[in-house]
């Protein structure tokens, strides 16, 4: 996935190009991963595909029709799309393949969607995006623009090998690259998503800060994270893995959250939605077949960790930037 060959798909407004035209330079001259050149070969390889049929407003989300390929081409499709393991967030219907992914994202987004006001025309920027899911349901629900951002490459790879078959081009783009690196001057949104990423943060504060300054006047933004669901204001730091994971560095308080947003200057805070995460909603399929939720769990205590810590518990939580 060179730059050069792949800029088309890269290419965003014109005055914001100029701004993360660097960063592209410096992710794909020097990619981050031994495996990317893999991964890379494989959206290659379903670069020819075109399509006009896609529904974006569903909760699998369909992208082209089985009927606009052979049995043959169908079968190669699948093998490229599954080099591209551990499908993490879907689901996706791409021309008939159901890619049946480890969360059930359409669950968490039903669960935001409700909270929304209103995302038709505005310009939306989704911090930590993995594969796109979420930014094709943004541009669903009449989002004008959506600008996503992650550095992790087979997210990347996943997206476009996904959505470059479609036209015209969405209007939709995952840069691949890390929040901080993304330059201010390409800011001013009507809302931003952060969902699941405050947890991975070594300091919490700085990031809702940061998420502030790129919201624009009067816009809003979105927060979904794991919670200790207590009315306490506290957070729990995990001495070692949480659930299995490594960087986990704080499990706040819904309240600890509205707190760190109200110092960063966040107005007309709200907790929308307090819930913990199922094995139905986050589990092993065949398309990522690594351990999954329920393999962290304890045996006889689903609701602790194998680390004795409380299973994870995940809250929504929205806040307005004050005019």
């Amino acid at each position: 996935m060179n730059v050069q060959h792949f800029e088309h798909l890269f290419a965003v407004h014109p005055e914001w190009q100029k701004y993360i035209q660097p960063q592209l330079e410096n992710v794909f001259l020097k990619p981050s991963h031994g495996h990317f050149p893999k991964w890379k070969a494989s959206a290659e390889s379903l670069s020819h595909l075109s399509t006009s049929e896609f529904d974006f407003s569903k909760s699998v989300l369909e992208i082209g029709n089985s009927i606009e390929l052979s049995n043959e081409l169908l079968d190669e499709t699948e093998h490229f799309l599954k080099t591209l393991h551990p499908w993490r967030k879907g689901p996706f219907n791409f021309f008939g393949i159901y890619i049946n992914s480890e969360w059930r994202c359409d669950m968490k987004w039903e669960r935001i969607q409700a909270h929304i006001k209103d995302l038709s025309n505005k310009k939306v920027l989704d911090v930590g995006c993995g594969n796109g899911y979420y930014m094709l349901r943004m541009l669903g629900a009449g989002a004008k623009t959506v600008i996503g951002v992650d550095p992790t490459l087979i997210f990347v790879a996943q997206y476009y090998a996904l959505t470059q078959c479609i036209t015209p081009k969405v209007n939709a783009h995952l840069l691949p690259f890390s929040f901080e690196d993304l330059n201010e001057e390409v800011s001013d949104f009507d809302y931003v998503f952060s969902l699941g990423v405050l947890y991975h943060r070594r300091k919490p504060l700085e990031h809702l800060q940061r998420l502030f300054d790129f919201t624009k006047t009067g816009g809003t933004v979105f927060i979904e994270t794991l919670v200790l669901d207590t009315k306490e204001i506290t957070e729990l730091i995990p001495k070692d893995r949480y659930a299995g994971m490594r960087n986990i560095w704080s499990v706040p308080s819904p309240n600890q959250v509205c707190e760190w947003l109200e110092i960063c200057g966040y107005k007309d805070i709200q907790v929308h939605n307090i819930q913990i995460t199922s094995i139905q909603e986050q589990r092993a399929t065949s398309w990522m077949q690594n351990h999954s939720l329920a393999n962290f769990l304890e045996d006889t205590n689903q609701n602790k960790t194998i680390e004795g810590h409380p299973a994870p518990t995940r809250a929504i939580i929205s806040a307005h930037k004050p005019s």
